[in-house]
Parts: C-alpha cells; sequence; structure tokens
C-alpha cells in the first residue's frame, strides 16, 4: 500500500475520473451525488465515472456471476484507457470486495492492469479512507469514523492521496 496524505489541499482544475465497480441497472443517483460531493471537494471542474468491469449488476456482488468470464473486464479496457487519456485525477471507487471464484481472478488482473495505466500517465490517485470504497458506502465509513462530523466535512477527511513509493 502507498502511504496517505489527507485531501486538505485540493489538487486542481479539471477531470476527476472516478473508477467505478460496472455499470448499475438503476438510477446510480447516489453514487453519481456523491460523485459530484468528492469533485467539489477535491476541486476539479468536472468528473468522469467508467468502470473496471463492463456489464451492469443490481449489486456488485453480481459481478461474481457476471464476470466469470474475461469479455467483461476486457470490453471496459478500451474505455478506461480512454478516460485516463483526459483525466487530471482519478479517484479509485469500485468497492472493497472482490468477487468470488473465477471473476476474482479477472478482478485481481484488471486491478493490476489499471494501477499499470494510471503509472505510465503519472496521474494522482484519490480513494476513501485508505481504500477503493464505492461511493455508496463513503457516508456509512465517515460515520464510523467521524460520527459528530458532517458528512461533507468528514468525506474531505477521509480523501487521501496515495502518495508513489518509487
Amino acid at each position: 500500500m502507498h502511504p496517505e496524505v489527507p485531501a486538505t489541499l485540493p489538487t486542481s482544475s479539471g477531470t476527476l475520473l472516478i473508477i467505478g465497480s460496472n455499470p448499475p441497472t438503476t438510477s446510480g443517483q447516489r453514487t453519481l451525488a456523491r460523485a459530484e460531493q468528492a469533485r467539489h471537494v477535491l476541486d476539479f471542474d468536472r468528473y468522469e465515472i467508467v468502470n473496471l468491469f463492463s456489464l451492469p449488476t443490481y449489486r456488485t456482488s453480481g459481478v461474481s456471476t457476471a464476470g466469470i468470464s474475461p469479455d467483461g473486464w476486457l470490453d471496459a479496457r478500451p474505455n478506461l484507457a480512454h478516460a485516463l487519456d483526459g483525466a487530471s485525477a482519478v479517484l479509485l471507487a469500485y468497492g472493497i470486495s472482490k468477487p468470488s471464484g473465477e471473476a476474482a481472478k479477472h478482478h485481481v488482473a484488471q486491478v493490476k492492469w489499471l494501477e499499470s495505466e494510471i503509472d505510465e500517465r503519472g496521474l494522482p490517485v484519490w480513494w476513501v479512507g485508505g481504500a477503493p470504497r464505492h461511493p455508496s458506502r463513503w457516508h456509512r465509513y465517515t460515520h464510523r469514523m467521524h460520527p459528530e462530523t458532517a458528512f461533507l466535512t468528514a468525506l474531505t477527511i477521509a480523501l487521501t492521496r496515495w502518495v508513489r513509493s518509487d
């Protein structure tokens, strides 16, 4: 793991690329609202969301079944690479739980590929609470860690940046 630096000094303008798990089968409004809050806290002009896995599931746990074949993982790579090319920074938000079974192997390979692509571009990387927590879990995490603090303030504290140790 990389050491972390609190998000007390916003990075810059440009596009914050948020890496999610996979497309939702619902409206995804909670994720979009949280993405906007992270964009605001980190002081970016806009955000974009792309996913590690290309096939929609109702819950991220559905990736364990849908992700058995490498197709949904490999199909996501062109969109990820294109989005990384236009990004100013990355926020990892694909969740802390890996899928199970055969999909877990594909997930590990996809994360390794993603990290390599991020490193190749030299992009700064952010996450919540030292992990790639999914935006739908940010409130739960921040409330547990900072129970007496308003969500947006707690999110500001919880958003941390990797510092590459080369």
